[in-house]
């Protein structure tokens, strides 16, 4: 029996799971309403909408899903994106009513054999910031929109001075031998071949320690174990131990921002008008002298225009126990990064500043705006960025904590933010070694993807006056590990005569082997095999049949955190 099913992440459902036939129910309407087919606790679901959302298979294919929002003031999101309107809903997407409200597995019954593996990749897109929230912010094509990407598998590297198979077992045998020629006694192995491959697959080297029956020698005994020692001397930590050192300090970012200015109602529009004749909402944008186009803004509310900002997640380690926390410039500051436009920016109409023509703007156009907030060029409005909410998560917590925006680097995607904590708090280690780095080394991305499926708690209170039982996210952070790609340096001086120089048109930056991670990565720690943080993980991007993304060198976070 076809059927719809629904498995409750968070909210008054939580752990439940509802089925629907689809031989009776041929839409799902979602609210507090009654007389809705999913209906929410009124009291404790209070971001539901009466009737907030509806699922209805797709008219030209019985096989899709169709999930429209029904104008609720609270929006609908899909794998962590706002809707605007209507989208196609995939088997395993999280649909979640209103930012922080109750969340569910969105599934069917059984799965039509036509549905495409979650390997598949099925177009080409640029370069973006992975983090994770509205359409406000810039989300990569490879997001939680997208199904998991397999991650490569990285040959495993061999330490220096480093022992091979073939030759532990060749020395067993040549060391066998001889004894048995010169003393005429058993050498006893200690350790069966199970313990030889855990030794080889765990340690990176070969080792065995074999002892004389009852003759050996301490000096023999203490050859064999100062070669032991050389070999394994340089080996990096074991990907749990790295996991157990760092992943502590690993925080999860929740951000909403806004653009405001101290004129009108504090909130900084983007200027759309009703076209009478045909209803439709039409976009304005400016194009200056040099080419460049902007949303045109206002700082008078307009019930068709929409105010500049977002809400999204991100993630970020502390380097210092007294809160000082490193993240992306993205994720802390959106208005200082490229501004990702909602379905509503378009159509649109562009006005030259300097001629006054007016021309149809086509959509491809918009999707190659790169207008940064903070950077507008139009004179006449006065305003800034800010945070409306930055609350940091720190693993396995239930509590979140209020930080403040305390620096941005000019030159990279990195900013510096702070906690107050009357307490010392967990942090990593750094190591800069941009000037030292290899191609191939193996590194470790920590964070917090929005495609991970989230844990929820349930809190009971204890407190008389707020009786209300919560489900909250209890982050855990996901463990990637890959290797360095590619180092991408933003000007590399030849050394040969006649050579020209040679740049990065991103910049500084380490291309990673690690795909199996993105948006609400951002902002977390890439960590080599001594376990200590070289980088920060910030973007991503997808081509026809692979997916690579990309960590700012550590250097530009070290240059925040002193006066240097």
């Amino acid at each position: 029996m076809e059927r719809i099913v629904l498995k409750h992440l968070s909210g008054s459902k939580a752990n439940q799971v509802e089925e629907f036939p689809l031989n009776h129910v041929k839409e799902l309407v979602l609210g507090r309403d009654p007389s809705s087919t999913v209906k929410y606790d009124p009291d404790r679901d209070d971001l539901v909408g009466r009737q907030h959302a509806r699922i209805t298979q797709d008219p030209s294919d019985p096989t899709q899903f169709i999930v429209t929002d029904l104008n609720s003031r609270n929006g609908t999101f899909v794998n962590r994106q706002k809707l605007s309107g209507t989208s196609r809903l995939n088997f395993g997407d999280v649909v979640q009513l209103g930012p922080g409200g109750p969340e569910f597995v969105f599934e069917y019954e059984p799965r039509p054999a036509t549905v495409a593996k979650t390997t598949r990749v099925a177009s080409t897109g640029p370069m973006a910031p992975t983090v994770s929230g509205a359409p406000a912010t810039r989300v990569p094509d490879a997001g939680p929109s997208q199904p998991p990407f397999v991650p490569p598998t990285a040959a495993p590297s061999s330490a220096p001075g480093g022992v091979g198979k073939a030759t532990v077992e060749r020395i067993v045998a040549q060391n066998v031998a001889q004894a048995k020629k010169s003393q005429g006694r058993t050498f006893l192995v200690v350790g069966s071949i199970a313990a030889v491959l855990l030794i080889l697959v765990v340690g990176g080297i070969g080792g065995l320690l074999y002892w004389r029956a009852r003759t050996a020698s301490s000096t023999e005994v203490s050859g064999l174990k100062q070669t032991l020692d050389a070999a394994t001397a340089g080996k990096g930590m074991s990907p749990t131990e790295i996991a157990s050192q760092a992943g502590n300090a690993v925080v999860k970012i929740d951000v909403a921002w806004r653009l405001v200015s101290p004129e009108g109602d504090g909130n900084v529009y983007h200027q759309l008008y009703k076209d009478q004749k045909s209803g439709r909402e039409i976009a304005l944008y400016f194009e200056f002298p040099d080419g460049t186009v902007e949303p045109a803004l206002t700082y008078s509310y307009n019930p068709n225009s929409y105010a500049i900002g977002g809400r999204h997640s991100g993630s970020g380690f502390s380097v210092s126990n007294d809160g000082f926390i490193l993240t992306n410039r993205h994720v802390a500051a959106a208005w200082e990064t490229t501004f990702t436009f909602p379905d509503r920016a378009y159509p649109g109409i562009v006005i030259n500043r300097s001629t006054g023509q007016i021309r149809l703007m086509d959509q491809g156009q918009l999707a190659r705006i790169n207008w940064v907030p903070a950077r507008t060029k139009q004179t006449n409005i006065k305003f800034e960025g800010r945070n409306d909410s930055l609350y940091v998560t720190f693993p396995k917590q239930d509590s979140r904590i209020i930080a403040k925006l305390n620096r941005v680097s000019p030159r990279h995607d990195v900013a510096l933010i702070k906690i107050d904590m009357p307490g010392t708090v967990p942090k990593v280690d750094i190591n800069d070694n941009y000037d030292s780095i290899k191609q191939g080394d193996d590194v470790v991305v920590l964070g917090y993807p929005g495609v991970s499926p989230p844990i929820t708690g349930i809190v009971k209170s204890q407190d008389i006056f707020n009786r209300e039982t919560q489900n909250v996210e209890i982050p855990d952070p996901t463990f990637s590990k890959g290797n360095i790609g590619r180092v991408l340096r933003g000007e590399e001086k030849s050394g040969g005569v006649g050579d020209k120089d040679k740049f990065s048109h991103i910049g500084d930056a380490y291309q990673l082997t690690i795909n199996s991670t993105g948006a609400g990565n951002s902002g977390g720690p890439v960590v080599d095999e001594q376990g200590k943080v070289i980088g920060i993980f910030y973007a991503g991007t997808r081509g026809m049949d692979a997916t690579i993304t990309f960590a700012v060198p550590i250097r530009y976070g070290r240059e925040l955190m002193g006066v240097n």
